[in-house]
């Protein structure tokens, strides 16, 4: 495979120590880094401190921020529809300030947050019967959106039973919750004794079991979101939006965007300083460059080596922070057919490609490591194992001491690949693997990672050819939810599923009796969906254990075993990085968290630019 992509990930292989050279504008880069007080030292390296060019997130009290304003934030493409029942990616950005959870993962204040669960909905709840019971106590003046048929009346206990109803009859991972249709799952039943209480009854103790009502990391549609009880019969919920959340529907044109505004009952008038967000649709990375500099567009994520420079310098209005180490989504799964024949029911065949990946060079090539540094900003890196590199504590590190010997699974070593796949009866590799993916944008940029992963894997003799799949028809019960029935291997995102912490993420990924989002594979080779004993083993006693420190050394055990194994690879590692915002946009970067909660607090200062001159 040839592709843009591939091609500059190997010519950063070539020359690393070269990277101004192999970049253009070297000369207008180190002019507009001195003159931001950096300077170049002999070998060709910005001595300057990044804090010359990056902004401090200041935060501003929701007393002194100002109401009103629009807020434009770049929508990646259309939803095949506005129905939040499945995991849509590009309906999350307005599903997100529209519907409500029961409760929701906190955000942190100048920080990443910890895994922790606040209200949302709920305003309290108790855990009883030893760990078998929760019950909710509702907030008593939540609103709906003042749309027909609910017209702003206020939100019961008949609401959240209706939303109950419709998760469990429509949502694609409502096999991972409903024990009625899964008998591994962990809700017998959810009921409501008075208009206030929310009662959830569990099969056993489950240390996630608020995750299981919150919404997940990666997606915010598929979660168990509340809609009104007129869902369906008074209301489409695929051309509408109704929900109780700070923003609401106003109208959304295919291709165009979609225009969000404030819901004014909102229960916590703290939040939702913003008249108006909108998200229009600007699907090519060039064009959104283009409307940020414009102003049409008020903050922008990510950014790379190449732009960031020519963009501060084009407009130096704007100003640049840095963000956090990132979620990972994007996922290469296996196929097992044909039954009994796929090349990866070989454990060997797994282990190859993974030891196929150059690591640094891929979060090179996508975060620009290289470049960036040799402006003068520096990123911090990390190599995803088994689950995402962001779960500080719980991540167990590939590089690190502790990770032990299937480690080995991790680093890039062509000749031991090579000498793997001919153990499995591959010495000349495999040709023409059906590489299973979405090339158009609706998930950013996975059709890219797909390039650089292939064209890594092809070092080894495995070759591939592109089979495109239509996001709305076959992505989601075909290849993400496929549980590996397909040839070949599927690039699909771990968006979606009923897990929010490190335990539940695994357990959605790899124990076999998770729902639809389970990766995992069949150890007897036969497609029965078993799993491996072993990681259901594992991970059925953390989803039990309530001693936080026991149930971590689970989770670094099941990264240690599935190293060996690798049933899926996630892409190969994160970084740092950095965006740009206005100077309008206030508490722009200070609340950080999973989905995105700085849209709520965000506010605009129409005295700064873009509006005016700053």
């Amino acid at each position: 495979m040839t592709g843009s992509y591939w091609s500059n990930a190997l010519t950063q292989r070539t020359g690393r120590r070269r990277v101004l050279a192999l970049t253009g504008g070297t000369a207008a880069a180190a002019a507009f880094l001195a003159a931001c007080g950096g300077g170049s030292d002999s070998s060709g390296g910005s001595k300057g401190d990044k804090s010359s060019l990056v902004t401090k997130a200041v935060e501003v009290q929701p007393a002194q921020a100002k109401r009103g304003g629009l807020l434009r934030v770049r929508a990646t493409g259309d939803p095949a529809t506005l129905d939040p029942a499945g995991a849509i990616n590009p309906l999350n950005p307005p599903a997100r300030i529209a519907y409500n959870t029961l409760v929701r993962i906190g955000h942190g204040v100048l920080k990443w947050p910890e895994n922790t669960i606040v209200p949302d909905v709920a305003e309290s709840w108790e855990i009883a019967s030893g760990g078998t019971q929760i019950t909710m106590k509702l907030r008593q003046n939540v609103k709906w959106h003042n749309k027909p048929p609910v017209n702003g009346r206020t939100l019961d206990a008949d609401d959240v039973l209706a939303a109950w109803d419709r998760f469990s009859r429509k949502n694609v991972y409502r096999t991972g919750v409903l024990n009625s249709i899964n008998p591994d799952a962990p809700v017998l039943s959810l009921t409501a004794p008075d208009a206030r209480t929310i009662v959830i009854k569990l099969k056993e103790p489950l240390v996630y079991a608020m995750d299981l009502f919150a919404s997940n990391p990666g997606s915010h549609s598929g979660s168990m979101l509340l809609l009104p009880k007129e869902t369906d019969s008074g209301f489409n919920p695929g051309t509408d939006m109704i929900g109780a959340g700070p923003y609401m529907l106003s109208s959304y044109q295919p291709s165009v965007g979609f225009t969000m505004k404030r819901h004014p009952d909102y229960y916590d008038q703290s939040w939702g300083f913003l008249d108006t967000i909108e998200f229009p649709v600007v699907v090519e990375p060039a064009a959104t460059e283009a409307q940020l500099k414009a102003g049409n567009i008020h903050y922008y994520t990510p950014l790379t080596g190449d732009n960031i420079l020519p963009i501060k310098q084009e407009e130096p209005r704007l100003l640049l922070y840095d963000t956090d180490i990132p979620n990972t989504t994007s996922v290469r799964v296996f196929g097992q057919l044909p039954a009994g024949k796929s090349p990866f029911l070989d454990e060997r065949v797994r282990q190859a490609i993974s030891m196929s990946l150059d690591r640094d060079l891929y979060i090179d090539a996508f975060y620009s490591v290289a470049k960036l540094a040799a402006n003068g900003l520096k990123v911090d890196t990390r190599w995803n194992s088994s689950m995402a590199s962001l779960w500080d504590g719980w991540w167990l590190d590939p590089k690190g001491k502790d990770f032990g010997s299937n480690a080995k699974y991790y680093q890039r070593d062509i000749v031991e690949a090579k000498k793997l796949m001919s153990a499995a009866g591959y010495p000349n590799g495999i040709q023409n693997v059906a590489s299973n993916h979405i090339t158009t944008n609706q998930l950013g940029q996975l059709p890219k990672q797909a390039e650089v992963l292939d064209g890594m894997a092809s070092e080894i003799g495995v070759t591939s050819k592109v089979n495109a799949i239509d996001y709305a028809k076959d992505y989601t019960p075909n290849y993400r939810d496929g549980h590996g029935q397909f040839e070949g291997w599927a690039y699909v995102t771990t968006a979606g599923g009923t897990g929010v912490g490190p335990v539940g993420t695994l357990a959605n990924m790899y124990w076999s009796k998770g729902g639809a989002a389970f990766q995992g594979f069949s150890t007897s080779g036969q497609n029965d969906q078993s799993g491996d004993p072993k990681v259901n083993e594992m991970i059925v006693k953390a989803r039990a254990e309530l001693d936080t420190e026991k149930r971590r050394t689970l989770v670094h055990e099941l990264q240690r075993y599935l190293a060996s194994k690798i049933y899926s690879l996630m892409v190969p590692g994160v970084a740092t990085g950095f965006t740009f915002g206005w100077p309008a946009v206030g508490n722009y970067r200070v609340y950080r968290g999973f989905q995105v909660w700085e849209q709520y607090r965000l506010f605009m200062d129409e005295t700064k630019a873009p509006f005016k001159s700053s």
